[in-house]
């Protein structure tokens, strides 16, 4: 399957699932590098190794149809924070929450996505005010408890997307900075608090995903398109 020629303000959305056939997860394996086999055979449970090796997979098959390079021989660089990229572009981040996965590409910029499955969250206000930003507590803590679930999850994917575009992963504090999580926001990025970026140069929002979860992007552009990734099981 050849993907889109990726083009400047578009950022190309892919979800699928990790769990699959163990036929497909063993072709899946021989994409990875050693590196990344080690670091499969470490998780405890085989559920969780299975899905790391088929999302390493997904990644690698996306990127090699835009790179024109074999999977296997992609080599990716790493951020100081343990963020891979490469050197020549495209731009890209992938997330994955129990079987789901959530893949982003952009021709350049730095962008982050999350995805996460919607769960119960024991003490989730108490959570809220101990992670997130004052304002963001407060409009938690302001709404019926049967709306606190989803407003919560669409601040964590918001800001944990951010954190992800910008290399940091959540090494840096939630509550550093504040998003806005309404629908359609101008751009999301309310306050940057102690990071060095300007608030209308960033886009943040949700993600059209599937029932049961709740998705969010961040890229370094006041402006962008989401597009579906036209790839699918037939990259397997």
């Amino acid at each position: 399957m050849t993907l889109p020629i990726l083009q400047a303000g578009v950022v190309y959305i892919w979800e699928g699932s990790l769990d699959v056939p163990d036929k497909i997860t063993r072709a899946a394996r021989a994409l990875l590098t050693d590196r990344e086999k080690a670091r499969a055979d470490r998780f405890v449970y085989d559920r969780h190794r299975r899905r790391y090796t088929v999302a390493q997979a997904h990644l690698r098959r996306v990127l090699s149809q835009q790179i024109g390079m074999a999977p296997q021989d992609i080599r990716f660089h790493f951020g100081e924070h343990g963020k891979p990229f490469l050197p020549h572009g495209p731009a890209f981040n992938q997330s994955h929450s129990e079987e789901r996965i959530m893949i982003a590409v952009a021709k350049e910029g730095r962008l982050g996505v999350d995805i996460e499955e919607i769960r119960p969250v024991k003490y989730l206000l108490a959570l809220a005010d101990k992670n997130f930003a004052g304002d963001e507590s407060a409009r938690l803590h302001a709404i019926p408890e049967r709306e606190r679930l989803d407003l919560f999850f669409r601040l964590w994917t918001r800001k944990e997307a951010f954190l992800k575009a910008l290399g940091f992963g959540l090494r840096h504090p939630l509550r550093s900075f504040s998003v806005d999580p309404a629908p359609g926001a101008p751009q999301g990025l309310l306050d940057a608090g102690d990071l060095p970026e300007e608030p209308s140069s960033w886009h943040i929002g949700g993600v059209p995903c599937t029932a049961g979860a709740t998705a969010a992007l961040a890229v370094d552009r006041a402006e962008v398109r989401l597009e579906p990734l036209p790839y699918g099981p037939s990259g397997q």
